[in-house]
This record gives structure tokens, C-alpha cells and sequence, in this order.
């Protein structure tokens, strides 16, 4: 007789576990829901504003592949070249807002508004809602081994001595590189000409063999020329000193907070879901953020740099306002 209390104890605890369990399975298919609401079904898919198989392609496939796996979602990249980078954003900017549809956003993205401000038809900045930036680049500028400047300090005090005698490559009016230049000058008050390519090697080769001053360039390009002996890196764009070309002075040694470089990261269509671009964001911000992804955007030029959708919003207006004020000094815009 004296058991019979546990056993009635036990009893209520049993009762009082599956009523529990009972009241957690209704709730469980509404958890589901949940989860599944703040992610788009279906394949992702991340537009281009480049062809395939360059950096963008390539930094967008290794990061799609890990969100992907780990969302349980296909990302699928579409390239759509053209134009500085125009039929990408407007096919974006134009889509249907529910996540299925991503924007690679480039540097380039930040210089249309301003070098098409005469024909753009999308807000650069408004018409988006700005999802994860992936990384930052920096470019450098070097000169060719036998070039006389043999430091970037050297460099300004000869341009300071005949302005306009020492010139620039780029791969052509209102690119990236022709804004960095253009700004550079400016910032350490000389002046420099501008010699546009339309790409390919002649730039460099042009630069190596002395008919050109000064390159300025990603340091994926620069940074084996330099270490082969080619060319001389004078500095990178950043504002500290870079792992490909750790012996080149930083701009933010040479002049306290100036930096400039590009932006790499995914935006999706204005009026997006918050709770989509936040799942996605923070999914994304998890894979730039292991050891391995941003080792592998290291070997490519780029820092990793994964913050808040708010953060990425602000950093794209602010390149898009200076890039602007740059295109707008120039006469550039078309």
C-alpha cells in the first residue's frame, strides 16, 4: 500500500507530459511556417551586371553555394552585361519584390547614377532594398621597374613640379579607375592625364614599357607584376596596408582618412520583405564571416565585410554621392 502514492505520482506526471506534448503539436507546423515565410521558395537567382566567369561571378558562386546549402535553396547566377551595369540594375529594380531575385551590386553600380544620370531609369540608391555587402576592394597604382619615382611621395613631388606631365592608365572615361585617379589627384593636389583603354593588356603593357606613367589597378592584377619585378606597387588605395601587397604604403598612411575602393554585396527590388532580406542577410553574414570564405575573398583582392542591411544602404549612397560629385566636376555624365 505504501507504493501506491509514487505510482499515482508517476501517473500524474505522465498525464501532465503528453498533455504537454499535446499542446506543442499544433504548434509545430505553425513554427514551420515561420521559418519558411522570411525565405523566398523556390531558386534564387543573382543577376549580374558582368559576364560570367569574372570576380563577380566567381565571389557570387562562392558565397550563393553556402547559402544555398545552407537555406536549402539553389542560387542560380544570370548574367545580363551591358551597358555600365544598367540592364542588370533595371531588370532588378523592375522584378518582383519577394526575394527570388537578387542584384550583384558592383562598383560600377555606384558610378551609374551619376555617369548616366542623362539616361538612367532606375534610383540607384531608392529603387533597392540593400541586402548584405560582401566585401571591400582596393585598388593600387604602380609604375612600370625603370620608372623614375620610386615612392608615391616621389611620385607627387615630380607632379608637383610639371603639372599635368604625368599620366594614368584606366580602361576607359568614368570608370572605376578613372574616378580613383581623378580623386587622388585632387586629394593630394596634383594633376594628373588621363589616358583611357578600352581594356585588354595594353594598359599595363603600355605602363610597363614607359609610354604610360602610372597604372591604377586591382591588386589581383598589380600585386604578381610587382612581385615579379615589372612594375613598382607606389601604394594601394586602402587605409591600411594589404596582405597581397603587404610592402606598398596605404593611403591611410599617407593621408590621414582618405581610402577609396569598391563595394562588392546583394541587393533585391525595393519593397522586398523585411523579413526576407533580414533571413537572407543574416544567413549571408554567417558564410562571409568563416575563416575559410574570407581567406578565399582574401586571395581575391577583396576584404571581407558583412554587416546590417541598414549599413550596406548608407555605404552604397555614400560611394553613389561621391562617385557623383566626381562625374558631375568632370562633365562626365551622359
Amino acid at each position: 500500500m505504501a507504493s501506491q502514492p509514487r505510482e499515482d505520482g508517476r501517473n500524474r506526471r505522465s498525464v501532465l507530459r503528453l498533455g504537454l506534448s499535446a499542446a506543442f503539436i499544433p504548434m509545430m507546423p505553425a513554427i514551420v511556417r515561420a521559418q519558411a515565410a522570411d525565405l523566398p521558395s523556390g531558386p534564387i537567382r543573382i543577376i549580374l551586371p558582368t559576364q560570367s566567369g569574372g570576380q563577380a561571378d566567381t565571389i557570387g558562386r562562392l558565397i550563393g553555394d553556402r547559402v544555398g546549402a545552407a537555406i536549402d535553396r539553389t542560387f542560380v547566377m544570370e548574367p545580363k552585361p551591358g551597358a555600365g551595369g544598367l540592364i542588370a540594375g533595371e531588370y532588378v529594380a523592375r522584378t518582383a519584390p519577394d526575394g527570388n531575385t537578387l542584384l550583384f551590386v558592383t562598383g560600377g553600380h555606384t558610378v551609374a547614377a551619376g555617369l548616366y544620370a542623362k539616361t538612367i531609369k532606375f534610383d540607384a540608391v531608392k529603387d533597392f532594398a540593400f541586402v548584405c555587402q560582401i566585401t571591400e576592394a582596393s585598388f593600387a597604382i604602380a609604375v612600370g621597374a625603370d620608372h623614375p619615382a620610386k615612392s608615391f611621395a616621389q611620385m607627387l613631388e615630380m607632379s608637383k613640379r610639371e603639372p599635368g606631365k604625368y599620366t594614368f592608365s584606366s580602361t576607359g572615361a568614368g570608370s572605376t579607375q578613372h574616378l580613383i585617379g581623378e580623386l587622388t589627384s585632387r586629394r593630394f593636389g596634383v594633376q594628373w592625364t588621363h589616358v583611357p583603354y578600352t581594356g585588354g593588356a595594353q594598359p599595363l603593357n603600355d605602363v610597363m614599357g614607359g609610354r604610360v606613367d602610372m597604372s591604377i589597378d586591382s591588386m589581383l592584377t598589380l600585386a604578381p607584376l610587382v612581385q615579379a619585378g615589372r612594375m613598382r606597387g607606389l601604394a594601394v588605395t586602402s587605409a591600411g596596408r594589404q596582405p597581397l601587397m603587404p610592402d606598398t604604403p596605404a593611403f591611410g598612411e599617407l593621408s590621414d582618412g582618405f581610402f577609396v575602393g569598391t563595394i562588392l554585396g546583394l541587393a533585391a527590388p525595393a519593397k522586398t520583405p523585411p523579413a526576407i532580406v533580414a533571413r537572407l542577410n543574416r544567413e549571408i553574414a554567417k558564410v562571409v564571416n568563416t575563416e575559410a570564405v574570407r581567406d578565399r575573398l582574401r586571395t581575391l583582392g577583396n576584404s571581407a565585410k558583412a554587416g546590417t542591411p541598414e549599413e550596406f544602404t548608407d555605404t552604397v549612397a555614400q560611394y553613389v554621392e561621391r562617385w557623383t560629385g566626381v562625374i558631375n566636376s568632370l562633365g562626365l555624365a551622359r
